[in-house]
């Protein structure tokens, strides 16, 4: 489908929760917001909103999370959508900056720090290893929350 077609048919669907005033500080466009239907719900927080769509793909017996680039107050709340989506890896499709702008905030830690945490959500980000090739980085993460288990993760 050409992009104008998609566009006219997302009409139908509502995206008020991403609209409501508490939540335009968590969207990092205006035209880009999750679909009220299908939109990721965060548990353990008082605000339930996340930026970020769950798309399942029936025939491959997969579901996806489609997110903007976290913003830097919202960069806890994405690993609290991973923790509780019990996601295995994280695909970025751009860099942090691009053309001058922010794309993405810096929500994994780098060589030098090695650690990240996030007070709001509880989190502790570790760089356990890093990959750095021509065209891709993989990187591989480990997520821990103050009051629970380790978790591993990848992120290419």
């Amino acid at each position: 489908l050409p992009f104008s077609e998609i566009r006219n048919q997302s009409h139908e669907f509502p995206l008020k929760v991403a609209k409501y005033p508490e939540n335009r500080n968590r969207n990092r466009y205006r035209d880009v917001s999750p679909f009220d239907h299908s939109r990721v719900k965060l548990e353990n927080t008082e605000n339930d909103y996340i930026n970020a769509s769950l798309v399942v793909m029936e025939e491959a017996q997969r579901s996806y999370i489609l997110t903007q680039g976290p913003l830097r107050n919202t960069c806890g709340h994405f690993w609290l959508m991973i923790w509780e989506q019990n996601t295995k890896a994280v695909i970025m499709l751009n860099r942090v900056i691009e053309k001058g702008s922010e794309k993405c905030a810096q929500y994994w830690p780098t060589q030098d720090e090695h650690e990240m945490s996030f007070r709001d959500t509880h989190f502790l980000i570790t760089l356990v290893s890093e990959d750095v090739k021509s065209y891709y980085t993989t990187r591989v993460l480990e997520l821990q929350n103050d009051k629970v288990s380790v978790f591993n993760m990848v992120e290419v």
